[in-house]
């Protein structure tokens, strides 16, 4: 048996693990960091790789969404890895989606955004469908990673400062100052951090039981990859996508776009499915998604969701490669009462931060920062 001593424990190799991770590095703690699965296997790998201040609602979150976009820019050049700075297009096809984007631009505390007619649009992205275009909303404050590229460069980043990075070994047991690992190996910390998603309900299971978490599954795919030089450029967002995110839903227009799409695209919504597209390295186009939060899930992927993603995908953006390379599903845990995030401290030393729902790339690295600060 080996045992080993920490200031910190971190369990959860992550992106919320790992911005808990890189902020106690900064503050100059010794770290151990434990992901279960050989990589990141979990939500932190299976999204777009979009850190989206944009979605958030006004206030902290937003706040929190823009601190961690400067993280992501300040870690992806340390690690090594691509954190392009190419913003957002929020496409308008239809009047009633051009006016919450209208209302969105005059009242957003975001800068620097700009309302682009369907000419502007289509110069930049000549993929855009252009018939019944009204334009488009740009943000240049949202940020693109390949999350399995970026997760993997952090873990390495990490090792290089020292950190006692170990996975595929996964934490058994858990108590004040101490934890135990599979292979029987101990890690003693002063604190410790379980950033595990909905999983710390193995570890710490009445504590799961209070939190009220509840889960969501998505289904994603992606596209390509591209030809070789095809660029995206920003991320790309559609109608059903103002009616997803708190950040849109103080426009006094969105209530009545909302009941135009529910009676248009009921198949959908039912589904949860609002559709974006991102840019990996190699190339290929990330799409998606659909939300179900009613498990127990179904295993395998739901070819009506793919088709319906698809087929919205169609009406505002035509890629010069539509054959679907790859297709998965993740899952996330989301705080059921509303909050963004969960925190909670079961044990004296020991902290749980999860449910940060489907912007844990967005906030991931600031909620690291505050937690450490907060110590």
């Amino acid at each position: 048996m080996t045992e080993r001593r920490s200031d910190v424990l971190i369990v959860g190799g992550g992106a919320l693990g790992l911005g808990h991770a890189i902020a106690a590095v900064r503050a100059g703690l010794r770290v151990t960091l434990c992901e279960r699965h050989d990589v990141a296997r979990g939500a932190s790998v299976r999204n777009f790789g979009m850190v989206w201040p944009i979605g958030q609602p006004p206030g902290v979150d937003l706040q929190t969404a823009l601190r961690s976009r400067e993280l992501w820019a300040q870690i992806a050049d340390e690690a090594g890895f691509r954190c392009a700075a190419v913003g957002s297009l929020h496409l308008a096809h239809a009047d009633d989606e051009w006016r919450v984007l209208e209302e969105f631009a005059a009242t957003s505390p975001l800068l620097d955004l700009e309302l682009l007619t369907p000419e502007e649009v289509v110069h930049r992205q000549p993929g855009i469908v252009p018939e019944g275009l009204r334009g488009a909303l740009f943000s240049p404050h949202e940020a693109n990673v390949d999350p399995g590229v970026a997760i993997a460069a952090m873990h390495t980043w990490l090792r290089k400062q020292g950190v006692d990075v170990r996975v595929g070994c996964p934490v058994v047991h858990i108590e004040p100052g101490v934890a135990r690992l599979a292979d029987g190996s101990v890690i003693h910390a002063d604190r410790t951090v379980i950033c595990a998603g909905d999983d710390f309900a193995s570890l710490l299971p009445e504590a799961f039981a209070d939190s009220g978490m509840r889960r969501c599954q998505l289904q994603m795919l992606s596209l390509g990859p591209q030809p070789e030089g095809f660029v995206l450029g920003p991320m790309l967002a559609a109608g059903l996508t103002l009616s997803h995110y708190e950040g849109f839903a103080a426009c006094p227009s969105l209530p009545s776009l909302r009941e135009r799409l529910a009676r248009e695209f009921e198949p959908l919504l039912a589904r949860g499915i609002h559709v974006m597209v991102s840019q990996g390295d190699d190339g290929r186009l990330i799409v998606g998604d659909s939300h179900d939060y009613q498990p127990p899930f179904a295993p395998g992927l739901d070819a009506t969701t793919e088709h319906l993603i698809l087929d919205y995908l169609k009406a505002f953006f035509q890629a010069p490669v539509t054959d679907v390379s790859r297709r998965w599903t993740g899952t996330y845990a989301k705080c059921a009462n509303g909050a963004s995030t969960f925190r909670a401290a079961p044990l004296p030393g020991i902290e749980v931060v999860t449910g940060v729902g489907g912007s844990g790339m967005t906030r991931s690295q600031a909620l690291g920062e505050q937690t450490v600060q907060a110590w």
